[in-house]
């Protein structure tokens, strides 16, 4: 699924004004284009299309790769509000490494969607694992939530979350700071 065609964006930017009327927010000048430019940026910032294979090379041993301070944004499946961070990814390859290039692209890709934070991490290193035969992996995602900071508990911090995957290998915990 690529961005959507510009009838179905007209659509939502429809629906949004409707949604903002019958909230009370009439009149305010500024909101006029508000409606048609948050349609633009929902289709354009989470177009649904396919991902991107990890780009693969003959490993040329079993040592440990870690990236740090890979930054993501994404919006929240449930409120539909943003939530951005910092990864750092590490695992231990089989046969074949990712190429550098490719792991922020795909966590760039897996974020620009409808996303919990959990479920990203996950989706990371299921495919370093999957796809590019990891024997160990381990995504360490840290994130502010505006669903937590402006919403419900209206309090600021970081959310950690941590998705171990493969064998168990203490390097790849302690890279993600999980032993």
């Amino acid at each position: 699924m690529s961005r959507p065609p510009p009838d179905r964006v007209s659509e939502a930017e429809a629906h949004l004004a409707a949604a903002l009327s019958a909230l009370g927010f009439v009149g305010d000048p500024e909101l006029g284009e508000s409606p048609a430019r948050l349609a633009d940026w929902l289709s354009e910032f989470t177009p649904g299309a396919p991902l991107s294979p990890l780009s693969l090379f003959d490993a040329p041993g079993q040592d440990l790769v870690c990236l740090r301070g890979l930054p993501f944004y994404s919006i929240c499946a449930h409120h539909l509000l943003p939530f951005f961070g910092e990864a750092t990814v590490a695992y231990v390859p089989g046969a074949k490494v990712a190429g550098l290039g490719s792991v922020p692209r795909l966590l760039r890709e897996l974020a620009r969607r409808p996303q919990l934070q959990e479920r990203l991490g996950a989706q990371l290193a299921e495919a370093l694992l999957n796809e590019a035969g990891a024997v160990a992996v381990g995504v360490r995602l840290e994130a502010r939530q505006m669903c937590m900071e402006l919403r419900g508990a209206e309090s600021p911090g970081l959310i950690l979350t941590t998705a171990l995957r493969g064998q168990a290998n203490s390097a790849v915990a302690r890279a993600v700071g999980h032993a």
